[in-house]
């Protein structure tokens, strides 16, 4: 691009072109890469606990058998707590599945409980983790009524230890059908219920 400016001291007084340099912005990679790439993920990112376990105090609030105290906190149990749910580190490699579900009763000398079913899921988790979204946003819509059991899912890696993804959920707080479907089509190895809170106390004389 080039600038006209008046020659002096000549007779024609003919008009010579000055080039005019401007400047130039050059732009890295990595910021043009940031310019062009999607923003970084917002949920954080879980923390691995030891183990899976469905009776820490923030499971069984999630499971809505424990209620929160007063101060909306978590209410304390026997079991440690664990940590939030979130993303999936990118070095976590699971290789199994913990699910824990409510709906089952047990029945002992002290009366009635309502527990949790904690269960191993084993084969192929890639459909499963297709489904985890990195970001997930609350469901829209609203929960018509009883909806369907509430499920916390861990993933389990070889050494034993886990985390709690965020997993899609319907408006009632329940795992989506096809997330459902997904964990049924894994193989069950083991599975085991656990007393929570007793319900009817033995004696109690029925309504």
């Amino acid at each position: 691009m080039t600038a006209r400016a008046r020659a002096g001291g000549g007779r024609s007084g003919r008009a010579v072109a000055v080039p005019v340099l401007l400047p130039v912005l050059v732009l890295g990679p990595a910021l043009l890469a940031g310019c062009a790439g999607s923003p970084e993920p917002t949920t954080p990112v879980a923390r691995v606990a030891s183990q899976a376990d469905c009776l820490a105090p923030q499971v069984l609030s999630a499971l809505e058998l424990v209620p929160a105290s007063t101060d909306g906190k978590v209410r304390r149990t026997a079991h440690p707590d664990v940590p939030a749910a979130g993303r999936i580190p990118d070095d976590f490699m699971p290789e199994s599945v913990v699910t824990c579900t409510t709906g089952e009763r047990l029945r002992d000398a002290s009366g009635t409980w309502a527990a949790v079913t904690q269960a191993r899921l084993e084969g192929d988790l890639g459909p499963l983790l297709a489904l985890i979204d990195r970001n997930r946003t609350e469901p829209a819509g609203t929960c018509g009524g009883e909806g369907p059991t509430r499920t916390v899912v861990w993933l389990v890696d070889a050494l034993g230890r886990a985390v709690r993804p965020l997993v899609p959920v319907d408006p009632c707080g329940a795992p989506t059908q096809e997330v459902r479907d997904t964990l049924a089509a894994l193989d069950g190895t083991d599975s085991t219920d656990y007393p929570v809170e007793l319900l009817v106390p033995r004696g109690t004389p029925r309504s």
